[in-house]
C-alpha cells in the first residue's frame, strides 16, 4: 500500500507542476459551468439543476481524467519515465494503481468544483437558493469518482501495454467522445431531462464493472511487452 501511495503522490506532483493542464481543466469547468448554468436560470428548478450537475460532473471528470491519463501514463512512457519506475522496487501491478489513483483526484476535484460552481452561479443568476437532490450529491461524491477510477484504469492499462502507434489511434478513439461528452451533455440539460436514483445506480454499477474488469486485467501486464513498445 506504502508503495503505491508513493507512485501517486509522484504522478499528482507532476500533473499540478503541469499548469496548461490544471488551467485547461479549470477554463473548461468555469466555461461549461456559466453555459449549464443559463439552462437552468431559465427554468428555475431543482429538476434542471440535477440535470445539471449530473452531466457536468460526470462531462468534466471525462474530459479532465482523459487529459490526465495521457500525462501519467502515455507521456512517461515516451519519455521513457516508466524504464525508471519498473526498475525501482515495486510491482508493474503497483504502479498502475498508483498511477490510476493520481488520475482519479484532479479529475475528481475539477468536477467537484465545477457542480459547486454551477450552483452558486445559478443561484446569483436566479436570486433562489438551489440545491441538488441527494441522489446528484451521491452521485457526485461516489459514482463519478468510481466511474473515473474505472476509465483511468483501463485507458492507462492500454496505453501501458500498446505500442505508440497504437495509442495514437486510441487517443483518436477517446478523444472524439470525451470531447463530445461536454457538448452533448449540454443538450440534454437543455432538454430538462430529469436524473433519478436509478440513473445514479446504473452508472455506479456500470462503473463497478469496468473497474473490476481493470484490475482482472492489470494482471497481464508484462515488463517485456512494455520495453519493447517504449519509443
Amino acid at each position: 500500500m506504502g508503495k503505491m501511495l508513493i507512485v501517486a503522490k509522484k504522478e499528482i506532483k507532476e500533473i499540478l507542476r503541469n499548469k496548461t493542464t490544471i488551467i485547461m481543466g479549470l477554463a473548461f469547468a468555469i466555461f461549461f459551468s456559466l453555459m449549464y448554468s443559463l439552462n437552468v436560470s431559465k427554468a428555475e428548478d431543482v429538476t434542471s439543476l440535477d440535470g445539471a450537475a449530473f452531466y457536468l460532473s460526470l462531462s468534466i471528470a471525462i474530459f479532465m481524467a482523459y487529459v490526465s491519463t495521457g500525462q501519467i501514463f502515455l507521456l512517461e512512457k515516451r519519455d521513457g519515465v516508466i524504464e525508471t519506475l519498473m526498475c525501482a522496487p515495486v510491482s508493474l501491478r503497483q504502479i498502475w494503481i498508483g498511477k490510476a489513483v493520481a488520475g482519479v483526484v484532479p479529475s475528481w476535484m475539477v468536477s467537484i468544483f465545477a457542480t459547486l460552481l454551477l450552483i452558486i452561479i445559478t443561484g446569483t443568476q436566479t436570486g433562489t437558493v438551489l440545491l441538488p437532490e441527494p441522489a446528484i450529491i451521491v452521485h457526485v461524491l461516489v459514482a463519478v469518482p468510481t466511474f473515473i477510477a474505472a476509465f483511468v484504469g483501463l485507458v492507462g492499462f492500454g496505453q501501458i501495454l500498446l505500442g505508440m502507434r497504437e495509442n495514437r489511434l486510441l487517443n483518436f478513439f477517446l478523444f472524439v467522445p470525451a470531447f463530445g461528452a461536454l457538448y452533448g451533455s449540454g443538450f440534454a440539460v437543455a432538454r430538462g431531462l430529469v436524473v433519478s436514483w436509478q440513473h445514479v445506480a446504473i452508472l455506479f454499477g456500470g462503473s463497478l464493472l469496468l473497474l473490476g474488469a481493470a484490475v482482472l486485467l492489470s494482471r497481464f501486464l508484462s515488463r517485456e511487452r512494455i520495453v519493447t513498445t517504449i519509443a
